[in-house]
């Protein structure tokens, strides 16, 4: 005899029906999310709750949230690393913030998976929109003059001015550059300890130019640590030579230092100008000396002073040149603690990773910076010489969050080429955005694209800068039937780690944010 199902046994397989279909139709919805047939897909975090596809802010102890926002607890980067359902075409990192104080923000994306440098973007700078000069605009570039001269900023880019009379704040101009009186000097080799990526200005005429790196991998860092050098003429982003090392074959941290090997690059007959070299490797490698026939040799932004560990127990105190604004030091180790002389100033460091900083002359005459134990790293918004007969600046201004009007006045500036372009306000809070093409950044070793908010200065001009949310919006074009199959087999097969790039420009942190 057939038994007629009860209540109690409906209810039960309708609830599991229910259930199935509530799980279907998530998987559908997950799936749709994920192809983003319309070509859009956004997310957002408040920096308090969980958010799909978006790592939390980390290192978390740089914010402090509050029921107003988040504030930034010093001037380092809070950084999201976002990882995609599949695969788009460029980002939109929006950032949303309150901002009384008046603190610079930028925004970036991190490009260079070797040395971990990141493309920045500007996101709000006072200065400039307190600046009194006439504005030209075109596209992304907003060019600002003391005395109106140029109609445009493509006329400005054909013809530009000496570098001398120009600042940039995050935008390039291939301004030409000649050196009076300069002639080709005899080979030379200089001893050292500089660690991990530098760039480097080489003026050349009437001779090839001629850089050998000898090089030590430290191995104290697990992972391959290749070398890369490649040379850019002043103004180009395309290479004009690189060279490459391969790692030593010890891919272990057991800290057991290569033997020195060398890293030649050269090119035969270049034309008479200003050449970038960009010497790419991790903090495991050392420069332990260079060999060059080039007279005049500096180096941009920032010198990190290595230690002598594996190479050599004798510790001299070395003497560098800068013709910075301002000159920043900090040891990552307490038996590396110091005093740093710059100029007239000293930089007493007392503790390990806290950066020390003062304020240089605002005039064009050198500083003298001596560190006595090495294992510092230097950084500074000028250029850096290891004596003063190899000095030469060729290079616009850099605009920084301590850049002041009085700045430009006294060191001749009349014309700002800038990539930034003033934030939308509406009650109180600001709204600033950048676009990144994805297929020019790199990812990290699990696969995320890695994004930065930073306000450089905020805790030393004791700013209340608050984050209230960071959007990542990934677009591509919209998806037709045909496109689907393929996408469903991307999306479901993932997406692996980016191959190593390089970016002919940005700034690196020296640090992970684990």
């Amino acid at each position: 005899m057939k038994r007629r199902p009860t209540f109690e046994r409906i209810f039960s397989i309708a609830v599991r029906a229910a259930a199935v279909a509530v799980a279907a139709g998530l998987v559908v919805f997950l799936v749709v999310k994920a192809l983003a047939p319309e070509g859009e897909l956004t997310v957002t975090t408040d920096l308090v709750s969980p958010a799909p596809y978006l790592s939390a802010a980390k290192p978390p102890e740089r914010l402090v949230v509050t029921a107003d926002g988040s504030a930034f607890a010093g001037d380092e980067p809070v950084y999201f690393d976002l990882t995609p359902p599949s695969g788009f075409d460029a980002v939109t990192e929006t950032v949303r913030y309150r901002d009384p104080s008046g603190a610079l923000l930028e925004m970036g994306a991190l490009a260079s998976s070797i040395d971990e440098q990141f493309d920045l973007r500007p996101a709000d700078n006072r200065l400039l929109d307190a600046l009194p000069w006439n504005r030209v605009a075109s596209g992304r570039l907003t060019l600002l003059e003391r005395n109106h001269s140029f109609t445009s900023v493509d006329e400005f880019l054909s013809r530009p001015p000496e570098p001398s009379k120009m600042a940039v704040y995050r935008a390039k101009v291939a301004a030409p550059f000649r050196l009076a009186g300069y002639e080709p000097g005899p080979a030379r080799e200089v001893e050292l300890s500089l660690r991990g990526r530098h760039r480097l200005y080489a003026y050349v005429k009437d001779e090839p130019l001629n850089i050998t790196f000898i090089v030590q991998d430290m191995n104290r860092q697990a992972g391959a640590d290749p070398v890369i050098v490649t040379v850019y003429k002043e103004g180009s982003d395309e290479p004009y030579a690189r060279t490459v090392l391969n790692d030593d074959g010890n891919t272990a941290d057991d800290q057991r230092s290569s033997g020195l090997r060398t890293v030649p690059i050269s090119v035969t007959d270049p034309p008479e100008g200003v050449y970038q070299i960009e010497f790419t490797a991790s903090s495991d490698i050392f420069i332990r000396r260079i060999r060059t026939t080039q007279r005049k040799l500096v180096f941009a932004d920032r010198l990190n002073i290595g230690d002598h560990v594996g190479y050599s127990d004798i510790v001299r105190p070395l003497t560098v040149y800068t013709d910075g604004l301002r000159l920043s030091a900090r040891t990552s180790h307490p038996e590396s603690l110091q005093t740093v002389t710059a100029g007239t100033a000293q930089l007493a460091l007392v503790e390990p990773q806290v950066r020390y900083s003062a304020r240089l002359s605002a005039g064009r005459d050198l500083a003298a910076v001596t560190v006595p134990k090495l294992d510092v790293l230097l950084e500074t918004d000028g250029l850096f010489a290891l004596s003063p007969g190899e000095y030469f600046d060729p290079l616009p201004l850099p605009i920084t969050w301590y850049t002041t009007a009085a700045d430009l006045d006294a060191k001749g500036i009349d014309y700002i080429l800038t990539g930034y372009e003033t934030p939308s306000v509406e009650n109180g809070v600001s709204s600033a955005q950048a676009t990144f093409d994805l297929d020019k950044l790199a990812r990290t070793a699990d696969g995320a694209y890695r994004f930065l908010a930073v306000a450089p200065g905020v805790s030393e001009t004791q700013g209340d800068l608050r984050l209230l949310s960071v959007s990542f919006t990934l677009t591509r074009k919209p998806l037709g039937w045909a496109d689907i199959w393929p996408r469903l087999t991307r999306t479901f097969a993932g997406f692996g780690p980016a191959g190593q790039l390089i970016l002919p420009d940005g700034r690196s942190y020296e640090e992970s944010p684990e």
